[in-house]
This record gives C-alpha cells, sequence and structure tokens, in this order.
C-alpha cells in the first residue's frame, strides 16, 4: 500500500481568479518531510454534445499556455457550488447556442492529480435544439462539427491532443454512445 502523506503545514501563495495554489508541506516515507505545490481549480464540465445526424460538436480556441490554437469539445469551469451537470447545460449554451433535450453523465476525470484538484465532469448531450451562443466577454470560439470517425481518426494520428477531448470522444466510443 502506498504512503499517505500527512500534511504538517500548509501555506496559500496565491489566490487567483479562476485558481490558488498552496504549498503543503507533508511528511513522507522513511520519516522525511517534503513539500507539495497543490493548484486548487473548482473543476469543470465537458459536453460531447451529439447533432441528430451524428455529427459532434467541437470548439476551437487559441489556448495562451499552448500558444496555438486546439480542437476540444466544448467545456467551462465550475462556478462557486454549482451542479457539474447545471455547468455542462450552460456551457454548451454559451459556446455553441445548442440546448441539449437530454444529458447524461460519462465519466469523471482527474486530468493531472500530481498536482491539482480540479475534475472534469464529462457529459453527453443529445436532443439539441439549436440557438444563439453567448460567449463570455473574453472568449473567441469557432464552431464545427464532425463524425465520431474523424474525431477518432484525429485522435489516433495526434491532431488532437487535448487530454479532456481524447477521454470524451474515445470514452463514448468505446461506451457505444458514438
Amino acid at each position: 500500500m502506498a504512503f499517505p502523506e500527512k500534511t504538517l503545514q500548509s501555506e496559500v501563495v496565491y489566490d487567483g481568479p479562476i485558481f490558488r495554489i498552496r504549498k503543503d508541506k507533508v511528511a513522507v516515507v522513511g520519516g522525511k518531510t517534503s513539500y507539495r505545490d497543490i493548484l486548487e481549480h473548482n473543476g469543470g464540465a465537458v459536453i460531447l454534445a451529439v447533432k441528430e445526424d451524428g455529427r459532434i460538436l467541437m470548439v476551437r480556441q487559441f489556448r495562451k499556455a499552448l500558444e496555438r490554437e486546439v480542437l476540444e469539445l466544448p467545456a467551462g469551469k465550475i462556478d462557486g457550488d454549482e451542479d457539474p451537470m447545471d455547468t455542462a447545460l450552460r456551457e454548451l449554451k454559451e459556446e455553441t447556442g445548442y440546448q441539449a433535450g437530454s444529458i447524461r453523465h460519462l465519466t469523471t476525470i482527474s486530468p493531472s492529480c500530481g498536482y491539482t484538484t480540479e475534475l472534469l465532469y464529462i457529459y453527453l448531450c443529445k436532443d439539441l435544439t439549436p440557438g444563439e451562443t453567448h460567449f463570455d466577454d473574453t472568449e473567441d470560439l469557432d464552431l464545427y462539427e464532425y463524425t465520431a470517425d474523424e474525431l477518432v481518426d484525429r485522435i489516433m494520428k495526434g491532431e488532437i491532443q487535448d487530454a479532456k477531448t481524447i477521454v470524451g470522444v474515445l470514452f463514448a466510443r468505446t461506451a457505444g454512445e458514438i
């Protein structure tokens, strides 16, 4: 069994609008101590929105951390104590203009458990009704539609590298949902 690290001391070193970072002093194996930098994040919802014809809605946006555009499933952060399903429905409407007649939780992932508390809740949305987008003031997205086969092909060729998109598409494909 892995040694459970006990927190001896914890200090918030950054408190921003999207996340905060704390530095924890922990007891580690062998009676030693070490430090862990932990990024606290409220989590987010990821939307695998499937149209009547089977095409899946995707967004392309510039991601500053990577200094390039990324093709990904629509997603957004959970606000406060918002239910992740409500986040998914809100983000679907904001980023694509669509509303879902049905929504179902597929899976939850921890995108990087080595340093962040973030959890991403992945939802399958169907019975879509089109409408108008409502981007956040700082968002600039382009909407695309792909078949499941096209997305799997792009993933396998390394053209899609976004983890939440890879997990969402391949999970749904393996589960027989797309």
